[in-house]
């Protein structure tokens, strides 16, 4: 179940990205858009923003900011924030915010919010929080927190939170907590 939540977060995102980028081209008399590719806006109609150098890319739609520098993407949509930095992606959608840096990767879905740095993945979805420090990876969903740091993995389902330090496993379902070591 999770590998397909998670499967399906990503494949949300992609499309969300793709339909950013087609929503910029086919917005001729309105529409809210913003897309900066390599440092140079190339759409920028209604209060989306974004930013990016000469190496990213950022796509903001329907009020959203976007900003993406030193290899980074982001991609922010319905309200959102994403930013994203040195080989790294951020997707956010639905009032929801996400930042990656330093090769890594966050998306978040639905009133949530993922912060990831150094090598990590977080993803979190439907009101839930994920934090992934150092080859880590955390996952989150409905209402749930995960926070894994030094080379850990935290998932947490269904109003739960799972925190993993130091090369740990930590994961809760159905309103259970769980913290390793």
């Amino acid at each position: 179940m999770r590998r397909l939540v998670l499967l399906l977060t990503v494949m949300a995102a992609a499309v969300v990205m793709a339909s950013g980028v087609a929503l910029a081209q086919e917005a001729p008399g309105g529409g809210d858009v913003c897309v900066s590719i390599k440092g140079e806006t190339k759409v920028d109609k209604g209060a989306s923003e974004c930013f990016s150098d000469e190496t990213s890319k950022a796509v903001a739609v329907k009020g959203s900011f976007a900003d993406a520098n030193s290899d980074g993407k982001a991609t922010a949509v319905n309200n959102s924030i994403a930013e994203a930095s040195n080989d790294s992606k951020a997707t956010a959608v639905n009032n929801s915010s996400a930042g990656a840096f330093f090769d890594s990767k966050a998306t978040v879905v639905n009133d949530s919010s993922a912060f990831v740095t150094r090598d990590s993945k977080a993803t979190a979805v439907n009101n839930s929080a994920a934090t992934a420090y150092f080859d880590s990876k955390a996952t989150a969903v409905n209402n749930s927190a995960a926070f894994a740091v030094d080379n850990s993995k935290a998932t947490a389902v269904n109003d739960s939170s799972a925190v993993a330090f130091g090369d740990c496993v930590a994961t809760a379902h159905n309103g259970e907590e769980e913290i390793c070591p």
